[in-house]
């Protein structure tokens, strides 16, 4: 039996820093900037609120000091370091935008974690060709399109995939996300993310990926993996 699950669209998606439920109430705020960094695609502002000053993270914006903005509260990161600036935030809240009040709220630019979901589309047999339906072979090095389609066979299994590092996201759910492709699958399914503790891969290098296979992962605010990679490690 196949996934045939649909991702839930992520229009007004968060970005991919919580496992909280996605029908969970998110606290609103609203505050004056008083000071704002842009690095690494994230604007950080420095937030004063009822004589009260913290740091937001959101999506790269333009924003100007002493301007009034309202955003609602995803989640808090303590000593979060952005590399981008060089510098370790004791406590950080990222946020999907701020609103200004004159162009709206930001939209999310998705450069946390991964790309947002797009509808997860189901693989007809005649999608995959006699070769691909194949079991791996002896390497144990399968397709991203074969991983898709024998998800539930495969699940809990180490598999091993050989592609091209297209995206990779540092510290988040304290997780290094990497994004591989391989030339194989359909939209919605040519993209696999591999979570890891204590590795990593660089973009554009083209690496052998393992780790344990898993199914129907929710994180939260409408991002939804049909089919993830945990404890990865990666070689060239």
């Amino acid at each position: 039996m196949r996934l045939a699950k649909i991702f839930i669209s992520a229009a007004t998606a968060v970005l991919i820093v919580s496992a909280s439920h996605p029908s969970a109430a998110a606290t609103e705020h609203r505050g004056v900037v008083m000071d704002a960094v842009t690095g690494g695609g994230y604007t950080y502002m420095n937030i004063e609120e009822n004589g009260e000053k913290f740091w937001i993270a959101a999506p790269e914006t333009s924003v100007s000091k002493g301007s009034e903005v309202s955003f609602s509260e995803q989640i808090w990161m303590p000593n979060f370091t952005s590399k981008a600036l060089r510098r370790t935030f004791d406590k950080i809240l990222f946020v999907s935008g701020v609103d200004d009040g004159l162009a709206g709220a930001q939209a999310p630019a998705g450069a946390v974690e991964p790309a947002e979901p797009e509808a997860d589309e189901e693989l007809s047999d005649e999608d995959l060709s006699d070769d691909e339906a194949e079991p791996a072979p002896v390497d144990g090095i399968y397709t991203i399109e074969q991983l898709y389609y024998r998800a539930d066979e495969l699940k809990g299994q180490i598999i091993k995939v050989r592609g091209k590092v297209v995206k990779v996201s540092e510290n988040i759910m304290g997780r290094t996300w990497v994004h591989i492709q391989d030339g194989s699958g359909t939209k919605g399914k040519n993209n696999l993310v591999f979570r890891s503790v204590n590795d990593t891969a660089k973009v554009g290098e083209t690496v052998v990926a393992e780790g344990r296979l898993d199914t129907d992962k929710d994180f939260g605010f409408g991002y939804y993996y049909s089919v993830i990679v945990e404890d990865a490690s990666f070689t060239e």
